[in-house]
């Protein structure tokens, strides 16, 4: 069994970036020489994905930009015989089928609200990825994370996956900590805490917001309601009521997590990644002495 489609949430302001992001979409902000959201592209495409859907600000394109295929520029570099460049720019485009929707100011804010705009395209799916377009688990160049998670899914036979990595005590007030239980030899969602007090927590495992949903979601999410302090629609509301239900199984990514919606887990996204680049790695190690040993 393969999971053919995943719906990639990229319509948020970026607040934590601007002023940057008043102009460059948080997505689309570089990790060395390709964008973030492109990272977890190419993990999904590994996986087996052949559409990845985009809900996209109505005001912002760039990621329509970057994935569809630019005649104008293709036609240049052809006429200055770039072939290299024209073939790389290409490949962008022919990842995999490439779709968009537009989320208009009037839709309710929210991590829930992308999954709602992309019902008609989804509902007919087994089951589907649901990613946020700012971040992404790295591992080696052969390695998925999304193919992982699918097997664990379909091993599993649960109903849903929610991805959750290790925080140290001191740090889990920060976080949405899971409550798991213990079934058949698989992990299994209980409830998600949102920053507890320390001592509280009821795991060392926070939530990173990756999934594997089913089309029982769009149920929930249409009897959800916002949240009442700031009234915005969370999809781990929409995931912990469907833990109620029925089986959630929780997954442990082995790749490192990076997380490049603020600006030093960017920061520290582009180090390793060029850390691990056959072209970069040694120069950025001297770099990085360089910087730490200056005065």
């Amino acid at each position: 069994m393969k999971i053919k489609k995943a719906l990639v949430a990229a319509a948020g302001f970026g607040t934590r970036f601007l002023p940057i992001t008043k102009t460059i979409q948080k997505e689309m902000l570089p990790v060395l020489d390709r964008p973030t959201v492109d990272y977890l592209v190419e993990d999904l495409i590994k996986a087996g994905v052949e559409e990845i859907i985009f809900v996209i600000s109505e005001h912002n394109k760039q990621l329509l930009h970057y994935y569809r295929e630019n005649k104008r520029l293709r036609s240049y570099l052809k006429s200055h015989h770039k072939n290299d460049l024209c073939d790389q720019v290409s490949k962008l485009h022919q990842k995999a089928k490439f779709s968009f929707i537009k989320q208009a100011d009037n839709e309710v804010y929210g991590t829930a609200t992308p999954l709602k705009l992309a019902q008609s395209h989804l509902k007919n799916e087994s089951a589907f990825f649901v990613f946020m377009g700012d971040d992404f688990l790295f591992g080696g160049k052969e390695h998925s994370e999304s193919a992982k998670m699918q097997e664990l899914f379909f091993a599993s036979k649960a109903h849903g996956l929610i991805t959750c990595i290790s925080k140290p005590k001191d740090d889990l007030s920060r976080y949405g900590v899971v409550k798991i239980k213990q079934q058949t030899g698989f992990s299994y969602l209980e409830g998600i805490i949102e920053k507890p007090a320390l001592g509280q927590a009821p795991s060392d495992l926070v939530n990173i917001s990756k999934y594997i949903l089913n089309p029982t979601i769009f149920e929930i999410i249409a009897k959800q309601k916002p949240n009442p302090q700031n009234g915005e629609l969370y999809i781990t509301d929409s995931v912990t009521t469907l833990a109620k239900n029925t089986p959630v199984v929780v997954f442990q990514p082995q790749g490192k997590y990076l997380d490049c919606g603020y600006v030093l887990g960017w920061l520290e996204a582009n180090l390793a990644v060029a850390l691990k680049h056959p072209l970069y790695a040694k120069q950025t190690k001297k770099l990085i002495q360089t910087v730490s040993t200056a005065k």
